[in-house]
C-alpha cells in the first residue's frame, strides 16, 4: 500500500479535537440555536488582549489594514489573526483534493476524518506562525505594558508568550467553532457565516458607531458613525454647523466617510440585484412524454469563494512580503526596500508590496494607474481562476449533474442523451467564469475608490449570507419549519 501525505495526520487525530457529526437530525430550532450562540461567541472574541495597553490599536502601525474587514482582524485583540489562518488552510487542501495533487476519498470516514485534521493542523501552524512573527518584528513592542525598548533591563518575553496564547488559542477556537457550523448543527458554512456577521457588524458600526475614538494619540476623540456624527450635529440646530458637518463627512481621514458608505452600499445592492440571476437549461423527463422543466443555473456558480480565495492568495502574499522586508531590513536595506518600504503608520509606500495592495484613494488610484491596473488584473485572474477550477472540482461539477441527470432519466431538451455532459461544461464554464469576473469587479470598484478593503467584505458578506438563508430556507421547506416552537412562537403574535 503507497504512503500518503494525508496519512500524517494519522499521529494527529488523538491530539486535535474533533466535533463529532450529529447523532440524530438536528431540528431547526436547534439549528438556529446553534448559529446565533457561534456569532455572539464569535463577536465576543474581540475582546482586547491582555498585557497590552488601553486603546492599543490607536497606537499601532498597521500594516493590514486593508485586510482586516474581509478576514475579521481586529488589531490589539483576540482577533488579531482573524480567519485568515482558517480560509487559506481550507483552500489548500480543498484545492489540492479537487484537483487530484491529494489522494484522498471522502466515502471512507477514516479519510474525511484525517483531511479534517490536516486541515486543522494547518490552520493551527498558519496561526502559530503568523503570531511569532508579529511578536518578534516588534508589532507589540511600543503597547505592551511595562516595556519600555529603549530600557536594557525590560524585557517583553512574558508578554510574548501570553499574546502567543491568546491569539493562537483564539484563532484555533474558531477553528472548532466553524467545524460546529459545518457538520451540520447550524446554517451553511462556518467560517463564511463569520465573514458575514462581520461584515454586517463593520457596516452597522461605520454607520451609526456613537464611540467617541481618536485617530492618533493625543488628538480630540470624534463620533466613529456617519449617520451618529450627523445626528449629534442635527439636534444642535446650528444650520453654520449642519453644513460643516455634512462637508467634513466626506473629508474624515482615518474614520468612515459618507462618500466610502455609500460606495459600499451601492456595490452592496448590486450583489443582492445580481444574486438572483440565473441561466435555465430546459430539461425533460426521457421515461414521461410531455414533462418539460427548466434546471436553473445561478450567475454566482460558485459564490463568493472565488473572490474570498483571490483576496487571501493576495493577503498572504503581502503578510509574507512585510514580514520578509522586515527582517531582511537590518542585513540589506535595498533588497528590504525593494520587497516592501511602509510608512511609521504601516501603510505601503514602495516596493512589491506597494503593487499587491489596492489605492487608498481616488485620488491614489489617479496618480498610481500600475499599481490599479496589476491590483485589479491580480483579482480578477486569481477569481476566475479558481471559479473555473472550482465549478470542475467541487460536488457540483458538470459530470456530477449528468450523473444525477441520468439517474433520474433527465436529458437536456434538444440535445442527445451523450452531448449532456458537453452542453453542461459549457454552461457551467460561462456561468462560473462570469460570475466570478462580475463578484470581482464589483468588489474593485469599491476598493479603487477607497474603501480600504470594505466594499469587498460587504459583497463577499452578502454572498455569504444568502448562502445561510438558502441553507436556512431549505431546512424550513423540508419540514422543520412546521415543527419548529420558534416559528410558532412567532406566528402566536400575528
Amino acid at each position: 500500500m503507497s504512503f500518503r501525505l494525508l496519512d500524517l495526520a494519522k499521529f494527529l487525530t488523538a491530539l486535535v479535537p474533533e466535533i463529532e457529526l450529529p447523532d440524530e437530525n438536528v431540528s431547526l430550532d436547534e439549528k438556529v440555536v446553534y448559529t446565533i450562540g457561534s456569532g455572539i461567541i464569535f463577536v465576543l472574541t474581540q475582546l482586547p488582549v491582555y498585557s497590552l495597553v488601553k486603546d492599543a490599536s490607536q497606537q499601532m502601525a498597521d500594516p493590514f489594514s486593508t485586510l482586516r474587514p474581509l478576514f475579521a482582524m481586529e488589531q490589539g485583540t483576540l482577533l488579531e489573526l482573524g480567519l485568515l489562518p482558517i480560509v487559506a488552510s481550507g483552500f489548500i487542501w480543498q484545492l489540492a483534493a479537487g484537483t487530484r495533487k491529494l489522494k484522498v476519498n471522502f466515502n471512507y470516514s477514516l479519510d474525511r476524518e484525517l483531511f479534517q485534521t490536516a486541515q486543522k493542523v494547518t490552520a493551527i501552524v498558519f496561526s502559530a506562525v503568523f503570531s511569532l512573527l508579529l511578536l518578534f518584528s516588534g508589532y507589540y513592542d511600543k503597547v505592551i505594558k511595562g516595556y519600555n525598548p529603549e530600557e536594557p533591563t525590560s524585557s517583553p518575553y512574558g508578554a510574548y508568550v501570553l499574546i502567543f496564547l491568546q491569539t493562537v488559542g483564539t484563532s484555533f477556537f474558531l477553528t472548532l467553532m466553524a467545524e460546529v457550523l459545518d457538520k451540520g448543527y447550524g446554517f451553511g458554512s462556518g467560517v463564511l457565516c463569520f465573514i458575514a456577521l462581520h461584515s454586517a457588524a463593520g457596516l452597522v458600526r461605520d454607520l451609526a458607531g456613537f464611540e467617541m475614538v481618536s485617530a492618533a494619540p493625543g488628538e480630540e476623540p470624534q463620533t466613529y458613525g456617519v449617520l451618529s456624527t450627523l445626528f449629534k450635529t442635527l439636534i444642535t440646530l446650528d444650520f453654520t454647523a449642519i453644513k460643516d458637518s455634512l462637508i467634513g463627512l466626506f473629508f474624515r481621514p482615518n474614520f468612515p466617510t459618507l462618500g466610502s458608505i455609500l460606495v459600499v452600499l451601492v456595490a452592496g445592492l448590486a450583489t443582492i440585484y445580481l444574486q438572483n440571476f440565473r441561466m435555465e437549461i430546459p430539461i425533460r423527463s426521457s421515461r414521461a412524454r410531455g414533462s418539460a422543466n427548466v434546471y436553473p443555473l445561478r450567475l454566482f456558480y460558485t459564490g463568493a469563494l472565488p473572490v474570498l480565495f483571490a483576496y487571501s492568495v493576495l493577503a498572504s502574499a503581502q503578510i509574507a512580503l512585510y514580514f520578509a522586508s522586515v527582517f531582511v531590513a537590518p542585513f540589506n536595506p535595498l533588497v528590504s526596500s525593494i520587497l516592501g518600504t511602509y510608512a511609521e503608520s504601516g501603510k505601503v509606500v514602495d516596493g512589491i508590496a506597494f503593487y499587491l495592495t489596492a489605492p487608498s484613494s481616488l485620488a491614489e488610484s489617479a496618480f498610481s494607474p500600475i499599481r490599479a491596473v496589476v491590483f485589479s488584473a491580480l483579482v480578477v485572474v486569481l477569481s476566475i481562476t479558481f471559479a473555473r477550477t472550482w465549478a470542475f472540482t467541487s460536488g457540483s461539477a458538470p459530470k456530477d449533474i449528468a450523473k444525477q441527470f441520468k439517474d433520474q432519466s433527465i436529458v437536456i431538451a434538444g440535445k442527445r442523451d451523450a452531448s449532456v455532459a458537453k452542453e453542461l461544461n459549457k454552461v457551467v464554464t460561462s456561468a462560473a467564469t462570469t460570475g466570478a469576473a462580475l463578484l470581482s469587479a464589483l468588489a474593485l470598484s469599491g476598493e479603487l475608490l477607497g474603501s480600504s478593503g470594505k466594499t469587498v467584505s460587504v459583497v463577499v458578506g452578502i454572498c455569504s449570507a444568502f448562502a445561510v438563508l438558502e441553507d436556512f430556507m431549505m431546512e424550513w421547506q423540508q419540514g422543520g419549519g412546521s415543527n419548529s416552537q420558534l416559528v410558532n412562537a412567532l406566528a402566536s403574535y400575528q
